[in-house]
């Protein structure tokens, strides 16, 4: 019985070492090893974790999730390093955490320090490339949650480009990861979601989070079969979503009302969209396009007096707003503004401090003069803005 006994540890012993779930090959409940950093992660991290948590049956999907996501940092414009939101959660929950080096751009050369085993990974926003010696321990290797209609907008920004080409619909793409390249994994599942016409890029991101975070559970659930029927992505229809720079939100004229509309969805919440008044750097907080009863009435004001130049703009006090002249004959409605060392105020706050009259006409400059004329630079605006 003993020498018996002794057999049966050899031969279960590897079994036991390796960690991997105790469930039918390839079936949940799965162990998990989740890759996150921000809101958008938080989504898909809060969902699994509650799944985790279900009793035990169809169900349930989720084993056992341990974390890895970059070091404390900077939030939020403080100066003090904070854990960053899916180690909060993470740690509040008492999840075992990994977290990457401070000081490397690149994970190639970590010593990644999990030593388990797991099921699968499970990707969403996490800002690093996943390298080879980090999916070694991934029985089914790692799947990731992408917010746009791969292959299109391959990138760390596609719902700025999604916001700001007009898109009427964009969606989810739950890929594999692949050890080669970002976002060219094959579909294991891909759905659609409709874009709200004057919705802004913060909204939409927390929209997308939350269906992501479902899509994520859905390709769990039937994670064998989604890998049978994957997808290849189709590089020669593939275009790119790269980060969205200060510049990007620099005002031309020469674009239609609709354009700057979709840029100012896009950038709002970043970058911001900004205007030049009197050499002063003027960032829009509130526009939206004028109804077609709106632009009636200011094509007949037009009618009564020489057309306006692309680039001019005057308060209406009826509508509480700055009417903006664009290319092609095209208006925007301007109801909040900032200057970048004010509080954001009203339409009429900002006529009010240059002394406008109701109806004055006068010109933003066509762009902003990013040379000596502009006296503050990009970082010293936004301090400016984030200060008031």
């Amino acid at each position: 019985m003993l020498t018996a006994h002794r057999h049966a540890a050899r031969v279960f012993a590897p079994l036991v070492s390796r960690r991997f779930s105790l469930a039918a090959p390839g079936q949940p409940p799965y162990r998990v090893l989740f890759f996150g950093t921000d809101d958008v992660s938080l989504a898909t991290l809060k969902l699994l974790h509650a799944n985790s948590h279900a009793e035990r049956g169809d169900d349930r999907l989720i084993e056992h999730i341990e974390v890895v996501c970059p070091s404390d940092r900077p939030m939020n414009g403080r100066k003090k390093d904070e854990p960053v939101p899916v180690k909060k959660f993470a740690q509040r929950c008492g999840l075992k955490v990994f977290d990457t080096p401070a000081h490397l751009k690149s994970l190639k050369t970590w010593d990644f320090p999990v030593t388990d085993n797991f099921d699968v990974g499970v990707v969403v926003s996490f800002g690093y490339f996943l390298h080879p010696h980090m999916l070694k321990n991934l029985l089914h290797g790692a799947i990731n949650m992408h917010p746009s209609l791969l292959p299109k907008y391959r990138g760390p920004a596609p719902i700025h480009h999604a916001l700001l080409n007009g898109d009427s619909t964009t969606g989810v793409s739950v890929i594999e990861i692949d050890p080669k390249a970002f976002d060219v994994g094959r579909i294991l599942l891909q759905e659609r979601f409709d874009i709200k016409p004057s919705i802004q890029c913060q909204e939409l991101t927390t929209e997308l989070a939350s269906f992501g975070a479902d899509c994520i559970v859905k390709t769990l659930a039937c994670l064998p079969a989604h890998k049978k029927s994957a997808i290849v992505q189709d590089d020669a229809v593939a275009c790119k979503a790269p980060k969205l720079k200060f510049k990007d939100g620099l005002i031309s004229f020469k674009e239609p009302a609709s354009d700057i509309f979709h840029r100012w969805q896009a950038l709002s919440n970043s970058v911001g969209m900004n205007v030049q008044f009197r050499e002063r750097m003027v960032k829009l907080i509130e526009i939206r396009l004028p109804t077609a009863e709106e632009l009636q009435s200011v094509e007949a004001d037009e009618a009564r007096n020489e057309p306006a130049e692309i680039g001019t703009f005057f308060f209406e006090k009826k509508r509480q707003a700055l009417w903006l002249r664009c290319a092609n004959d095209s208006w925007l409605l301007i109801t909040k503004l900032q200057q970048a060392d004010r509080k954001i105020g009203t339409a009429l706050d900002f006529c009010n401090g240059y002394r406008l009259k109701n109806m004055q006409r006068e010109r933003f400059e066509k762009t902003v003069d990013t040379s000596c004329q502009l006296r503050t630079s990009h970082e010293q605006i936004q301090h400016a803005y984030r200060s008031k």
